[in-house]
């Protein structure tokens, strides 16, 4: 027998008086690499509901955990319009809903771990997740609609054509990273070459996979330093940092923000 929808927010309202509050998060891509035909074409923004302990409940899950599920579940019962499929998203965008959500829950203090640039020091320090910038698109892409960008190498001055990683696109990496390792055992990680694999659409217009594989396994390491920095600086996002005053040397310096176990399961 089929279970009834209960009407929570109604209940919420008419008997206790409160409603879950309901947060607008900006998309940093703005909705400009989106399909014409896409729900999330041109928008600006996402209505997300503040989690509640049914989300919890989504966190615990050890089943949603062992199947990888747990970040997806959770937007996914946050998001307003259950229409939008986080898979498709860019990772940016995906990433700002997740800290608004954070933030919604257990509120904007994250309490991190750092290693101070200058003397390698160890210490904690609390960020403030609600004051981190938004890096949003600026570069315009090749075509409507279209997640596609175009830049020129300085050394071999191909002109590469590349996308933003979207969610779907950083578990399929993972998942044949994973299967990399179980197969062959090599002290060699290919995280600098997987990625320009994954980013780079077409190279002088070349859009042979293979092809693109071998350029990008032989390609001058500076073009390849110079790509990664261009695309990393440019993609739409939330700047993941942090200025950290060290408790050891009394450096100032700007750190990364790292998402741990805490961000999600705060002590």
């Amino acid at each position: 027998m089929k279970e009834k929808n209960i009407p929570t927010h109604n209940i919420m309202k008419e008997t206790f008086d409160w409603e879950i509050p309901i947060e607008t998060v900006p998309l940093p891509s703005q909705g400009l690499v989106y399909d014409p035909d896409s729900r999330l074409y041109k928008v600006k923004s996402l209505d997300i509901k503040a989690m509640t302990a049914h989300e919890e409940d989504i966190l615990t899950s050890p089943a949603l955990m062992k199947k990888g599920e747990t970040i997806r579940t959770l937007i996914k019962s946050c998001l307003i319009d259950k229409t939008v499929d986080t898979n498709k998203m860019l990772l940016g965008d995906r990433n700002a809903l997740m800290i608004s959500i954070r933030v919604t829950g257990y509120g904007p203090d994250y309490k991190a771990i750092f290693d101070c640039p200058k003397c390698n020091h160890t210490s904690s320090d609390t960020v403030d997740l609600s004051e981190l910038s938004i890096n949003f698109l600026e570069l315009e892409p090749t075509a409507k609609g279209l997640n596609s960008f175009e830049f020129t190498l300085p050394v071999t001055k191909k002109k590469i054509t590349f996308k933003f990683m979207t969610v779907g696109e950083e578990k399929e990496l993972t998942q044949a990273r994973e299967a990399m390792n179980k197969h062959f055992d090599s002290p060699i990680e290919t995280n600098v070459t997987s990625n320009l694999e994954k980013a780079i659409v077409a190279i002088d217009g070349i859009r042979d996979r293979n092809k693109i594989r071998h350029f990008v396994q032989n390609m001058p390491a500076y073009d390849s330093r110079v790509l990664r920095k261009f695309i990393k600086e440019n993609e739409p996002g939330i700047k993941m940092e942090h200025d950290l005053v060290c408790a050891n040397c009394s450096s100032a310096s700007s750190v990364l923000v790292q998402m741990s176990r805490e961000f999600f399961w705060p002590s």
